[in-house]
């Protein structure tokens, strides 16, 4: 069995929305790269990222995080939100985006 930690992010940090409204994000970290590295540590092999500020966008906003994300640890990453078209996931997968 495979278990995928995951990092929700808004604003750059990382959240839990309550019942998927981005107004009623809890925040539990101003550093997604340090709880990557926890999830590493933890003895995980793959982190699931969601870009919540893109999903509702439709376009990458989070990019910042997820590639400090991406430097700091040596898990595969499943990435989601505001990814619409080939040239964004080509994009991600020449960063390293699994």
């Amino acid at each position: 069995m495979i278990l995928y930690p995951a990092i929700d992010l808004k604003n750059g940090a990382c959240v839990r929305l309550l019942r998927g409204e981005m107004a009623s994000a809890t925040v539990f970290g101003t550093d997604p790269a340090a709880q990557a590295r926890k999830f590493e540590e933890a003895g995980f092999s793959w982190l699931h990222a969601v870009d919540l500020n893109g999903a509702f966008a439709g376009r990458s906003v989070n990019g910042e995080a997820i590639r400090a994300i991406r430097d700091a640890v040596d898990l595969r990453i499943q990435l989601g939100g505001g990814i619409r078209d080939r040239d964004t996931i080509e994009r991600w997968l020449a960063l390293g985006i699994d």
